[in-house]
């Protein structure tokens, strides 16, 4: 077959593949930037993870390991390390589990508290400068519906 007689390749132009091709390189570029933002902040992605899924648990901020492994998808040995990182910062502390004396609970600091704050301010504060210097304000607000819609329907595939 001569090469006249190819199609272009890859495929170009369906809606599904610009979605997708669009998708992957943003998602890409803000994924590569909030990591930067969060290391600037002398933590791991993970070590961030763990400290938003205690900021959201509650008015003592306090978790399981096991619920910390759920939320930040950690290995057990990973999760053993990354805890010891973070009480030698002092953003968490071990404390007694009252339902279980054998095991400890997990529970954030004041410090850790103010650090996952002041990340995610930060993170809302870029990605909003970054997204508005590209689409309008109702542009974000069709594209975040948008988004929703298709998380939801794919979620719904499972």
């Amino acid at each position: 077959m001569s090469g006249s007689d190819r199609r272009s390749w890859p495929p170009e132009g369906t809606p599904a593949a610009r979605v997708v091709g669009g998708l992957f390189r943003s998602r890409n570029y803000v994924w590569d930037n909030d990591h930067r933002i969060v290391a600037s902040y002398g933590v791991t992605w993970t070590q961030f993870l763990t400290l938003m899924a205690l900021r959201s648990a509650g008015p003592d901020f306090v978790l399981s390991p096991t619920k910390l492994y759920d939320a930040t998808q950690a290995s057990s040995g990973g999760m053993t390390k990354m805890l010891h990182g973070l009480a030698d910062k002092d953003y968490i502390r071990r404390v007694p589990n009252p339902e279980d004396k054998r095991s400890k609970l997990v529970q954030l600091t004041d410090t850790g508290a103010d650090l996952a704050e002041e990340i995610v301010d930060r993170l809302i504060a870029t990605n909003t400068e970054l997204f508005g210097s590209i689409l309008s304000d109702e542009e974000c607000v069709t594209l975040a519906g948008l988004l929703q819609k298709l998380s939801k329907g794919l979620q719904d595939k499972k």
